[in-house]
Parts: structure tokens; C-alpha cells; sequence
């Protein structure tokens, strides 16, 4: 059965200049109201080490660790239908007001997508967006298996060129 899942509000602030998007959160980070918050997904382990840290054991510190670096957190889509965690099966999509925010928050230089089904639901969605770049990065997920911990990490490490 479907269930209609109504995304986070975005974590940003005025000196936010990297803005993150996901797709929509799994059942466990709906659940406990969290961004990434199945402990097995990689971003609450890839996100610290780029600057050399170690992983925050609670999630309002995981929050300031953005914030001290100066990233945004939000996902491509407001709500939508899905059947289990599997990106595979949302549908009934609705995006998120992404446009609106990067005209709030004008810092915003550089617009990082985690994993496939978020870029797939972004280029949707979002044709332009004020002449930021836009990058995809592999999906943080377990479930995207394909590349271990420390190939993701290579790749996450664009980051760092606009932080």
C-alpha cells in the first residue's frame, strides 16, 4: 500500500552557500523526523569526514555541522506516494518550493543532488536555477551499492570546492 509522505522543512540559514537535495526521506527518517536518520545510510559519516571531523553522535549536532560549514538541507520533492523506502516507486509527486528558497537565501552558490532518482525528479522539476551549478553525487544510500563508502567519499569531496 501507498503511503502519502510529506518531506522535511529545509535546514538553511542566511550564510548557507551549499544547498544539498534529496529525493524524499525513507520510512526510518520520516519516523524519527530526521534528515539521513537510518543509521544505515552514509551521508552522517561522509559529511564529516570532508572536513576532518568525526561523526556527531546526535542529530542536533549533526544539524550545526552543517550549519558551521555552511550547507543547506533539503529534498527535491514536498510530498508524494511511495511504497516502502524504494525511490523506485514514488509517485504522485510534488515538488518542493526550491526556486523560492534560492531567492531567500541568495548565498546559495552551488547546488549539490543526492543520488539518481533526486537529479531525475530535479531536472523534472527545476530547468533553471538562476545560473547555479548543479551537481550530481552518488546516492548516500545502502541501497546503492555499486560504490563502497570510500568511492562515495571521492566523489562527495566537490563539496569542498564551494565551501
Amino acid at each position: 500500500m501507498r503511503k502519502k509522505l510529506q518531506s522535511f522543512k529545509p535546514v538553511v540559514d542566511k550564510k548557507s552557500e551549499i544547498l544539498i537535495l534529496g529525493s524524499m526521506p525513507g520510512p526510518v527518517a520520516l519516523k524519527k523526523q530526521q534528515y539521513y536518520g537510518y543509521e544505515g545510510n552514509h551521508f552522517w559519516q561522509i559529511l564529516p569526514r570532508l572536513f576532518g571531523l568525526e561523526r556527531p553522535d546526535n542529530y542536533k549536532d549533526r544539524l550545526q555541522l552543517l550549519k558551521d560549514h555552511h550547507i543547506a538541507l533539503w529534498d527535491v520533492l514536498k510530498n508524494c506516494s511511495r511504497v516502502g523506502a524504494s525511490d523506485s516507486s514514488i509517485r504522485h509527486e510534488i515538488p518542493n518550493a526550491i526556486p523560492e528558497l534560492l531567492h531567500k537565501f541568495p548565498a546559495i552558490k552551488a547546488i549539490f543532488i543526492n543520488g539518481r532518482t533526486a537529479e531525475t525528479l530535479f531536472r523534472r522539476w527545476f530547468k533553471e536555477v538562476a545560473g547555479r551549478p548543479v551537481r550530481y553525487l552518488p546516492s548516500t544510500s545502502p541501497a546503492h551499492a555499486s560504490l563502497s563508502l570510500n568511492e562515495k567519499m571521492k566523489k562527495w569531496r566537490a563539496i569542498k570546492k564551494y565551501s
